[in-house]
């Protein structure tokens, strides 16, 4: 359960110009561990890793021009729990991803999420195939959600609310797979994983206040990087932010999702804070992740 594989998602644009992204601008590598469903056919478990591959590196994500200078590294590993029939499955996606900052060799976390509610369905050798207003099957659906969630987190990272194109796709995608009934994608807001509840939660109001925040933490950190002195002043707007969020939506999954990918991150660059602010900090964020003590500790 805790294997780590590292792949490359890369989202690139030339130096001179801009461009579509676009097949040629996607770098992905995929993994799929079946160890846990020993004595099936591993051909098809060696095909399904190839059309997944060939599927992420295969489609046009985007229409949208911009100038991008910074690199994705993202993992997309996928956990067989159980086999169901001959040709469908249940298991766990891992999705991590970092960004490289600038032209420097620094990279930061932008996701880092485990999805325990994935069943699909697969036969060997199937191509893979997806349109976002004529959605088929689970599978393709689900990768191509959590490929739009990396790159809307990365344009919100670079540009205020600039992620919008895509947390709308996802939504589409959401709206779309709501009449299949697949496990995962359930309306009911009390299940915070939910990738429908995900994808309404960034396009409603409450998201876009996380976005904003999403947008000034990155640019401070940015700042940070490359000012040893830098002040604390907007990491602790950040963390207020967060307790903003937390009183309103407790079990939001965007809280979880800024814990997963950049509490560490925060909590080192909040090092370098006063006694008092950081003991603020370690208050405020201990109370909304209260299982991080790990972490959160060395401020105090």
């Amino acid at each position: 359960m805790g294997m780590k594989l590292k792949c490359l998602f890369v989202w690139m644009i030339a130096v001179a110009g801009a461009f579509p992204l676009s097949a040629q601008g996607l770098n992905a590598t995929v993994k799929v561990h079946a160890q846990a469903v020993e004595g099936n056919n591993k051909q098809l478990f060696t095909s399904l890793e190839d059309a997944l591959n060939s599927f992420i590196k295969g489609n046009r994500w985007s229409d949208l021009t911009g100038r991008v200078n910074e690199k994705i590294d993202c993992s997309f590993t996928l956990l067989l729990t159980d086999v169901l029939s001959a040709s469908s499955f249940r298991a766990e996606l891992y999705v991590q991803a970092r960004k490289q900052v600038g032209n420097t060799s620094a990279t930061i976390p932008l996701v880092a999420l485990r999805d325990k509610q994935f069943e699909f369905d697969y036969t060997a050798y199937q191509p893979l195939s997806f349109d976002l207003y004529a959605v088929r099957d689970n599978l393709t659906a689900t990768i191509a959600f959590y490929t739009y969630l990396i790159l809307g987190l990365e344009a919100d990272s670079e540009e205020l609310l600039g992620g919008t194109p895509f947390f709308r796709n996802m939504n589409q995608l959401a709206h779309a797979a709501q009449s299949y009934g697949w496990r995962g994608w359930e309306s009911d807001k009390r299940n915070s994983r939910s990738r429908t509840v995900m994808a309404n939660t960034f396009n409603d109001p409450y998201g876009e206040v996380f976005r904003k925040m999403w947008y000034r933490y990155h640019d401070w950190s940015y700042n940070r990087l490359s000012a040893a002195n830098a002040g604390v002043e907007e990491g602790m707007a950040v963390v207020n932010t967060l307790a903003q969020l937390h009183n309103e939506r407790p079990t939001s999954a965007l809280i979880q999702l800024f814990g997963d990918a950049k509490l560490d991150e925060l909590t080192q660059f909040l090092m370098n804070a006063n006694g008092w602010e950081k003991q603020k900090a370690y208050q405020i964020l201990r109370a909304i992740y209260p299982t991080r003590g790990d972490v959160l500790d060395k401020l105090r």
